[in-house]
């Protein structure tokens, strides 16, 4: 029947020249995916003796949507690349380190162009960029979730996905946190974070007759947040967030020596701190929220990644 199948996948590349499609080298396990050719359609309404829509004219496209998946360093390098960084790579072969920094750039150093077959029905995408991402904890399971915006929608035969990587057989579980609030103060009250980095990207058209995609992809303002519950054990977290006093915190998942993921917000402000009265007998808990400021080297937070992957 229409609309039946074995589900999909997605795979990902980074594009040599931006815009210009290259067929997938790399597969990743999603959880959802939600990525679509938008085009903002003309409707024709001129004052004409009629009420009716006149016609239709191509206005401008692009693609965007979001994805949800398993947080793996490799993967989360490659897409970290193509978001509003500056990357620093360090080590060698087989154990790198890659420092990913807020960066006040405007336009996307890198690209990449995405995949995804439903149903044994491909869909190609070009110049694509991480515009907004966030971490979270979903049951103990590390989640990344980007916000992708891109130029165009290509074609492209169906490939043939490899899975089986020693990195995606290992998603990172519980017993794998540190949480430090402040860094280097390691607290055991915290049971969920979601940190979220968004950085306003927009599609940039312009006119030309290569197609209606857009020319390429820019970026806004920047808002760095953390939402995270703790255990209400005393007034002196609360009372810091009445005195807008910032501090550092650090988040870290590790798997290995040479396989974690460590995010790290130098100044972060608290914007709001829920404590609400529960049931008899329950624990107070706190709800809150986070904005990351820029710290005395201009810097709103560092992701580190180590991994085997060298991204080149």
């Amino acid at each position: 029947m229409p609309g039946t199948g074995a589900g999909g996948f997605v795979g990902y590349s980074h594009e040599i020249t931006p815009g210009t499609f290259v067929a997938a080298t790399k597969f990743v396990p999603v959880t959802s995916e939600g990525l679509q050719y938008i085009q903002d359609t003309i409707w024709r309404r001129p004052i004409r003796q009629a009420a009716a829509i006149v016609g239709a004219v191509a206005g401008n496209s692009r693609i965007e949507g979001d994805l949800a998946m398993e947080c793996f360093e490799d993967d989360l390098a490659m897409f970290l690349y193509c978001a509003r960084t500056a990357v620093v790579k360090s080590g060698t072969t087989p154990n790198f380190t890659y420092t990913f920094t807020a960066s006040p750039i405007a336009i996307p150093p890198r690209t990449m162009s995405i995949t995804v077959v439903r149903n044994a029905i491909v869909m190609a995408y070009t110049g694509v960029v991480v515009g907004s991402f966030n971490f979270g904890i979903e049951d103990g399971l590390l989640t990344f979730n980007p916000t992708l915006l891109g130029r165009d929608e290509a074609t492209q035969s169906a490939p043939t996905a490899t899975w089986g990587s020693t990195v995606q057989d290992n998603p990172y579980g519980a017993g794998s946190y540190q949480v430090q609030i402040p860094t280097a103060s390691q607290v055991f009250d915290t049971d969920n974070f979601v940190f979220t980095v968004d950085d306003s990207p927009e599609a940039q058209y312009r006119l030309k007759d290569t197609g209606r995609g857009a020319q390429f992809i820019a970026y806004g303002e920047n808002t760095t947040s953390m939402t995270v519950d703790r255990d209400f054990e005393s007034r002196a977290d609360y009372d810091a967030f009445k005195a807008l006093t910032a501090q550092s915190i650090t988040l870290t998942a590790t798997k290995g020596v040479n396989n974690s993921i460590s995010i790290v917000m130098p100044a972060a402000i608290k914007d709001t701190y829920e404590v609400g009265l529960s049931g008899q007998g329950d624990l107070i808990r706190a709800s809150v929220a986070y904005n990351g400021v820029l710290d005395a080297t201009g810097n709103a937070y560092t992701i580190t990644v180590k991994t085997q992957q060298d991204i080149t």
